[in-house]
């Protein structure tokens, strides 16, 4: 009986059809790919075989670790050391029981399991890791240090021995403390040796496991501490393939995102990472970090405060801790936080550092450089804190005292991406030259920029003085700008990096751009346009002690451009405004920060300017200084408005509210479409196909796929409302398509409602009329499109172009100028102006547009021709020879 029940328990087990026991390969593999519960109950099940009782409850407590329950992880292993039945003092246990007590911060009773490990095993790995570990973070650096050297002298002994280490866990800790000694003692070389064999050997080695990912993982965050994005999210997208539930490598990801300054990105990945495991200190500190960059303190300090929870003493998590008090000004509770780090790190240069880092983030530059020398005071080993501060006095255009602690931090670190951009960025500039004014140092390249540099130069003393005077405010010269001849120098000298995706920027006490002519760019700009946007922020931040928040500066640096608001912007506020879908002065900032698209970065450009509108002419022109005044006297914009307006922020907002409807109100045109995809229309159809509107949409998306289709619908909408706007167009299109003119000319005729034009109807029918040469009728008919939508360039354009056939000078003039106040960068209009102007003996204007035209190209030949024309006109013989000199030296 007994042999037939086992024949027939093997066959179903053959058959699959009865539960394999699991095997520890088995539960461990569950792991590394993420199926933490499966994995926890293979290894629960395991656990009652008391040869792999070990194996087993170290494979629990590491599947509780990463769903974060933490004290479960400990007490399990806790468990087992306790058990009085079970004789078991293993060493890995006991290193495994130190591990997770210094995760929890309990320093000396993670030395005291580290010893009693070690005193069974000598060389046991896990544990003189965590030991290694205390003694760093409590101070104790020469031990520290003597513990990271037994790593790597123990892992280069047992090389090609009988002893070689070849496991994957011992490799990650011989890796993570080769890296240590080698951040400590200057030795960059051994980070290759660390990546390519020992992460790699724990990958693809003898013993090697192609899953574990915990190795990817740290090559990657290895390689996003030198700033090598593209190694380092590779490593980061491998270690996520084999685990798509690495909350670690999801935050990894993050961390690289927070690094282009992408904060929406970083921010779901701590999201996602949470998910995962809510207790993370890395996602915490993560979501901390979007919210202190967004100036959201409080949001930040409680997630901080789950942080510290887990791990009390963490100075990562309470530098940032720090730096939230020290924001906030709560000064009291700051010096209580040192004091109490200072009972258990005696030299606490981490948390100096990361306080450092994060005030400069938030523009606080004089403390940040105190921080940062107070962590290489404390820790001179923290050879990060030293590139930092070079890069911070960069930033300052302290170029010399940069440029020493750059070649200090280089030696230290050659891999590091950004201090080694930023050297080749110094190298670049040592072939510039350079002119200096009476309040600016302006470099250059002689060969490429020379006319730009001194023409730039003596615009920028006009723009200091203009500014001076709005401002009443003079900031201490000289102010440093560095024009570039390519982007990529460019964009190393502003961030460290290649690929900052703008053309000017002001980077605290001075302001880097690169040249129109710059390799890289695509066409020429406006670089007076930009000189004008940063040099505002360079006076709001020296006037404010770098305390202005991000939408004032922004807003009056539009402001000051001279420009009308571009096309989108108009658009967005039709949009938005009457939906109530806009930002308050509480969240503006978050747009330029944390948009949720593209289009929120731009509204939160556009409000700003608009607010500063407000401000102006609600509470008068002086309202912009005395704001900035009380910025400077560290006042919040609640506190701020509440001084200079005298009315509290809530009654400040219903008027801005009011004033962006009055905005709204001298468009004209109507508010733009939800875009739609044909899905989309078709699904809208079927649930209302009575809408006409509705209909004539869809019809004409149609036009392209399926003309049958469209010209059905279409039909149906001017059956039953004839002469319809979109259906009349669909129709005309469809007739223009089959080559009947004469049909689509009577259907657009009939459509045009000059009380209530279609913009599409009238733009179609205009066309028609110029291609025909029926030039005063396309005339009339873009003026009339150009009444219904003003704020739509595309109308002046037209404009310019039939009144140059109609040989209507004046009118010509008209719309050019108008063109190019929504268009900075129109470099042809602006010639054509001047040649214009010049023509009807209005030299005056034809020397301002003449002007306009350098200011985009001033090596345009005929641009200077027609200022030297204008100037000479004029009897201004002095002036056209300072100009002359400027441009032909």
């Amino acid at each position: 009986m007994r042999a037939a029940l086992s024949t027939c328990l093997v066959f179903l087990c053959a058959a699959g059809l009865v539960a394999k026991e699991p095997t520890l390969k088995e539960a461990r593999l569950r792991w590394l790919k993420g199926n933490y519960a499966e994995a926890l109950d293979d290894y629960k099940e395991l656990a009652g075989d008391d040869k792999l009782r070990v194996e087993a409850t170290l494979g629990i407590s590491h599947c509780l670790q990463s769903e974060g329950e933490y004290d479960k992880a400990l007490d399990v292993v806790d468990a087992l050391l306790k058990d009085p039945t079970k004789k078991t003092r293993a060493p890995r246990l006991l290193a495994r029981q130190a591990e997770l007590l210094y995760l929890r911060g309990r320093w000396e009773d993670a030395e005291k399991a580290a010893e009693a490990a070690l005193k069974a095993d000598r060389e046991q790995f896990l544990a003189r890791w965590v030991r290694a570990q205390v003694w760093r973070d409590r101070g104790d650096v020469k031990k520290a240090d003597a513990e990271f050297k037994w790593f790597v002298t123990t892992y280069s002994a047992r090389v090609e021995t009988e002893k070689e280490i070849k496991d994957p866990e011992t490799l990650l800790l011989v890796g993570l403390a080769a890296s240590e000694n080698a951040r400590w003692n200057k030795l960059s070389n051994e980070f290759e040796t660390i990546l390519q064999d020992i992460y790699e050997d724990a990958l693809k080695g003898d013993k090697g496991d192609k899953n574990f990912w915990p190795a990817e993982y740290q090559a990657g965050m290895l390689l996003l501490e030198k700033y090598n994005r593209r190694e380092g999210l590779a490593a980061l997208d491998k270690a996520l393939t084999i685990n798509p539930s690495a909350a670690e490598a999801l935050v990894g990801k993050g961390v690289a995102a927070l690094q282009r300054l992408e904060y929406a990105a970083a921010e779901r990945f701590a999201e996602e990472a949470l998910k995962i495991n809510v207790n993370l200190p890395e996602a915490l500190r993560l979501r901390a970090d979007v919210y202190l960059a967004g100036g959201q303190f409080d949001k930040a300090l409680k997630e901080l405060e789950s942080a510290r929870k887990v791990n009390p003493r963490d100075e990562q998590t309470l530098g940032r801790v720090a730096a939230c008090l020290w924001l906030q000004k709560k000064n009291d509770d700051l010096d209580g936080l040192l004091k109490e780090v200072r009972k258990f790190d005696a030299t606490p240069g981490l948390l100096h550092l990361v306080l450092a880092e994060r005030l400069e983030d938030r523009r606080h530059y004089d403390e940040a450089e105190k921080q940062f020398k107070k962590a290489r005071e404390l820790r001179p080993v923290l050879h990060q804190a030293t590139g930092n501060l070079g890069m911070l006095y960069m930033r300052l255009g302290r170029e010399k005292e940069g440029s020493k602690l750059l070649d200090e931090s280089f030696k230290a670190d050659p891999f590091n991406i950004r201090v080694s951009n930023m050297r080749k960025v110094l190298t670049h500039l040592e072939k510039y030259e350079t002119i200096r004014t009476e309040h600016f140092e302006l470099r250059y390249d002689p060969k490429r920029d020379a006319a730009l540099a001194r023409y730039m130069g003596d615009y920028l003393e006009k723009i200091y003085a203009e500014l001076a005077e709005k401002f009443n405010h003079r900031p201490k010269g000289p102010i440093l700008i560095e024009v570039f001849n390519n982007h990529e120098m460019f964009s190393g000298r502003t961030i460290a990096l290649p690929d900052l995706h703008t053309i000017g920027a002001c980077t605290g006490r001075m302001m880097a751009m690169v040249s129109p002519k710059g390799r890289g760019i695509g066409k020429t700009f406006n670089w007076a346009r930009v000189l004008r946007h940063e040099i505002v922020h360079i006076f709001n931040l020296d006037q404010t002690n770098f305390l202005v928040p991000h939408w004032f500066t922004e807003g009056l640096a539009v402001g000051y451009e001279g420009f009308a608001r571009p096309q989108t912007w108009n658009q967005l506020l039709l949009t938005r405004v009457p939906a109530g879908k806009l930002m308050t002065l509480d969240n503006i900032d978050l747009g330029f920060i944390r948009p949720r698209d593209p289009l929120d970065w731009i509204m939160a450009y556009c409000q700003s300017q608009l607010y500063v509108e407000y401000l102006a002419k609600t509470h008068g022109k002086e309202a912009i200084g005395a704001m900035l005044d009380a910025y400077r006297d560290g006042l919040s914009t609640t506190e701020a408005i509440k001084k200079v307006c005298k009315v509290d922020k809530e009654t400040f907002e219903k008027g801005y509210r009011r004033h962006l409807e009055e905005v709204v109100k001298t468009l004209g045109g109507k508010p733009g479409e939800k875009p739609m995809s044909l899905r989309e229309l078709k699904e809208a159809h079927e649930k209302n196909p009575n809408d006409l509107d509705l209909t004539a949409r869809l019809a004409e998306a149609n036009l392209r796929q399926n003309r049958a289709e469209a010209l059905k619908l279409a039909k149906r909408v001017l059956g039953e409302k004839p002469k319809h706007p979109r259906a009349s167009y669909v129709l005309a299109r469809l007739a223009i398509l089959g080559g009947d003119l004469d049909k689509a000319r009577s259907l657009l005729e009939a459509a045009v409602d000059r009380a209530n034009p279609d913009p599409k109807v009238v733009r179609a029918l205009g066309k028609m009329e110029y291609d025909a040469g029926e030039l005063k009728k396309a005339a009339d008919l873009f003026e009339l499109g150009r009444k219904a939508e003003p704020y739509d360039s595309e109308w002046l354009t037209l404009l310019v172009r039939v009144y140059g056939r109609l040989e209507d000078r004046e009118k010509q003039i008209g719309a050019l100028k108008d063109l190019v106040k929504g268009d900075a960068d129109d470099l042809e209009s602006r010639k054509r102006l001047a040649r214009l102007l010049a023509a009807s003996g209005k030299h005056g204007e034809a020397e301002q547009y003449a002007r306009a035209a350098l200011e985009i190209d001033v090596t345009d030949k005929e641009a200077r021709e027609s200022l030297y024309k204008a100037l000479e006109e004029q009897k201004k013989d002095a002036e056209l020879a300072r100009v002359k000199k400027l441009l032909e030296k």
